[in-house]
């Protein structure tokens, strides 16, 4: 089987100390199930990027299942704008396309919701852009109904992390917080 994982840095891994991320663990996890788990997360990607490379990178790997886990950079608010870089209504038009475009490749398509940041955190810490907890939710819950709407599966992420304790800058989970989320994910992808 052929697993294929499109992000951002979460999905990536970025920030966790261990080198492997969620997806690291998942595919780690599948060493001896005939699996191969792909990890196409790609730092400060949104769906206007993920767009651009989709089709290809399916097409290198033809996956069994597609996971989507993107969100969290369309909703930022980039430094002296008032809007998050991929305004609600275009996100949504772009994650039906790529739906669209993933039911070539398989009807097993999961959605992964963004993950709840430390406001504060990442305000001291990026003060190029903003992340707002309130316009992550929203995202997700545009992904959860479009997820029932499609009959794909949604998983909600965005309480799963302790700001506190499991992320490394504000956004970006450590290695305990990407243990917390493997261990989250891990029961609806294997």
């Amino acid at each position: 089987m052929e697993i294929g994982i499109w992000g951002d840095s979460i999905t990536y891994g970025e920030c966790d100390n261990e080198g492997l991320g969620w997806v690291g663990r998942l595919r780690k996890s599948l060493l001896n199930n005939n699996t191969s788990v792909y990890n196409f997360g790609v730092c400060g990607d949104t769906t206007d990027d993920l767009l651009k490379r989709f089709v290809i990178e399916a097409n290198s790997i033809q996956p069994d299942r597609v996971i989507f886990a993107i969100g969290i950079n369309d909703s930022k608010v980039p430094a002296h704008e008032t809007t998050s870089k991929v305004p609600l209504e275009q996100y949504k038009q772009n994650i039906q396309r790529l739906i669209a475009i993933a039911r070539n490749y398989t009807d097993k398509i999961y959605i992964i919701g963004a993950t709840r940041v430390d406001e504060q955190y990442v305000r001291d810490y990026d003060t190029q852009s903003r992340f707002n907890n309130e316009t992550i939710q929203s995202y997700n819950a545009f992904l959860k109904d479009i997820a029932r709407s499609e009959n794909l599966s949604f998983i909600d992420t965005f309480d799963i992390l302790d700001t506190e304790n499991d992320l490394t800058d504000g956004l970006h989970p450590n290695a305990h917080g990407y243990e917390k989320l493997y261990q989250t994910l891990r029961k609806f992808l294997q």
